[in-house]
């Protein structure tokens, strides 16, 4: 006896496709048009690269059905792809003069709820920057670093906390408070630092802006919107007070975000401008007491997004940049970049 197996057919194949062509462009449009207003925008802009997966089974669609309007609305999708993320796989470093020293920098956040603190030194050393920013610090590895880092970073201002609003520098090159504090919500108050590079005098911030809490309740996310949309006009304006600067952090945003946008106004994100591929930074570690999302036992990926930065003024050349080495304890992984001052702003000092 045959029995009628289901059978799927172009016309099935093909409202699916639609739909999801739908939902996409639906996106866009409130994206283009409405920025971080709706808060379920913002939160998929965190996410919005993921979006573009299906495409490709549109694609298969239009063949198998021969249907035009489906490939014209694949290469519209892959059109946006492209304009969106492209940058972000053809780098514009710039090529380092020989007598031209550099400055490696970089942002940590390192997970204040833990005490595995020999990682975090190794992924130091191993990266070996000249200026480190790191947040998330807390009173136990503030410590290890005093004692242990202290030849290699003679100049420290730590401001640890048992949460995650600690925060700290250490460098190879003096650092010091530049006596300048800004108000805001922030997870953490940000370190405004003055430091000596090269006989030059320059605006170094460190900086964790508010977190994403989660979806619900929207109403207090889009709170938490508004304050790092606010946290970054204060950063920009600061640094449009100074000549050579650098900001880094981790600033809870994804570059599809106005608060990006106001950042990358009057600056420069660094790892986007030289950095090979989308560099994203969390979530990471499976710990307890981090913030990678899971049902029960079952962890989202790995690495799904980026929301660690460091961003420069004009008067810098980024040469180069990466992620660093993942450490196993935090949920987020640092960003290293080689900058070096562009020589018309070197003269001229």
């Amino acid at each position: 006896m045959r029995t009628n197996k289901p059978r799927i057919h172009c016309r099935d194949l093909k409202i699916v496709s639609v739909v999801y062509l739908g939902f996409l462009f639906g996106w866009l449009a409130f994206y283009l048009l409405s920025g971080d207003r709706f808060t379920i925008i913002a939160l998929l802009n965190f996410v919005a690269i993921y979006l573009f997966v299906p495409l490709g089974l549109v694609l298969l669609v239009a063949i198998v059905c021969k249907n035009r309007w489906l490939g014209i609305g694949f290469l519209v999708g892959l059109l946006v792809l492209i304009l969106l993320w492209g940058d972000h796989f053809i780098p514009s470093g710039e090529v380092k003069p020989a007598d031209q020293p550099a400055l490696r920098v970089m942002t940590y956040n390192v997970l204040a709820w833990h005490d595995f603190y020999e990682p975090i030194l190794e992924t130091i050393r191993f990266e070996d920057p000249d200026v480190l920013l790191i947040q998330e610090l807390n009173t136990g590895l503030a410590g290890v670093l005093e004692t242990e880092l202290i030849e290699q970073y003679p100049y420290q201002v730590l401001a640890p906390v048992d949460n995650p609003e600690g925060i700290g520098v250490i460098s190879k090159y003096p650092v010091q408070p530049g006596g300048v504090i800004l108000p805001q919500l922030w997870a953490g108050s940000p370190q405004i630092l003055d430091l000596e590079w090269n006989n030059q005098k320059i605006l170094l911030v460190n900086f964790h802006l508010t977190p994403t809490d989660g979806v619900f309740p929207l109403d207090e996310e889009q709170a938490h919107i508004r304050a790092r949309e606010k946290e970054t006009q204060l950063l920009s304006g600061l640094a449009s007070q100074y000549g050579a600067a650098i900001l880094g952090g981790d600033a809870n945003m994804p570059f599809l975000s106005d608060a990006y946008k106001i950042m990358t106004k009057n600056l420069v994100d660094a790892y986007r401008s030289v950095g090979a591929g989308l560099g994203h930074t969390f979530p990471g570690s499976t710990l307890p007491e981090s913030d990678r999302p899971h049902i029960g036992n079952l962890f989202i990926p790995a690495w799904l997004m980026r929301i660690d930065y460091i961003f420069h003024s004009e008067e810098w050349a980024a040469i180069s940049a990466h992620t660093a080495k993942i450490d196993g304890v935090s949920d987020l992984r640092g960003v290293v970049i080689d900058l070096v001052l562009k020589k018309s702003s070197h003269d001229s000092n």
